[in-house]
């Protein structure tokens, strides 16, 4: 976004993260500045930004309701910001590079990754790192969490559709809401916008 001539804040509990980030950053000749802070307290003042980045974050936070409902404070009415959440039932994870896991129960995974030995140490200052500590959703989870912190929502990849097959979006469109994103996706990607009061 600063390459792009915006003005860009990060926000980074690890000091280490941030020093990394910065420096990238100058080695491009880009400034940025990132701050040190959570995602559930941000350390922004109400109404300050046109559009947040949440990729690849609300599972490693320890409170992602939390963390919706700060980046609904420091949006301005009609800002926007993109959010993605991991699948509690995509067929293979990310994570763990494993197919299937996510639909065992959670007491029982820790003991399957560490008898595969896939299993993962607890981030001190890094976030969740566990498969049993981090946050996974389903879509009507989400769903609710968007709308109680403030926004409307897409679904990103329902207007891929949308735009890809215009004359068939309704047939693909139910393929895609029944079949395909409960359990084919590892996470759901949504534009989310600030409701104006």
């Amino acid at each position: 976004m600063a390459g792009l001539g915006f003005e860009a804040r990060g926000v980074e509990t690890n000091p280490a993260y941030i020093t990394e980030s910065e420096a990238r950053a100058e080695s491009e000749g880009i400034t940025i500045q990132v701050v040190q802070g959570r995602g559930e307290k941000l350390p922004f003042p109400d109404n300050q930004f046109d559009f947040v980045n949440c990729a690849e974050v609300t599972e490693h936070v320890d409170d992602p309701i939390a963390m919706c409902r700060e980046i609904s404070r420091v949006l301005k009415p009609g800002g926007r910001a993109y959010i993605s959440f991991h699948n509690r039932f995509g067929i293979y994870d990310y994570h763990y590079h494993l197919w299937g896991i996510n639909w065992l129960p959670r007491v029982w995974t820790e003991s399957v990754l560490k008898f595969l030995g896939k299993s993962k140490e607890e981030g001190v200052g890094t976030g969740r790192q566990k498969l049993n500590s981090m946050h996974y959703f389903t879509y009507n989870q989400v769903a609710k969490i968007i709308a109680e912190s403030g926004f409307t929502s897409v679904d990103s990849r329902e207007e891929k559709i949308k735009q890809r097959f215009p004359g068939f979006a309704i047939f693909f469109l139910s393929i895609y809401r029944y079949l395909v994103r409960p359990i084919v996706f590892n996470s759901f990607h949504l534009l989310v916008t600030k409701r104006i009061s």
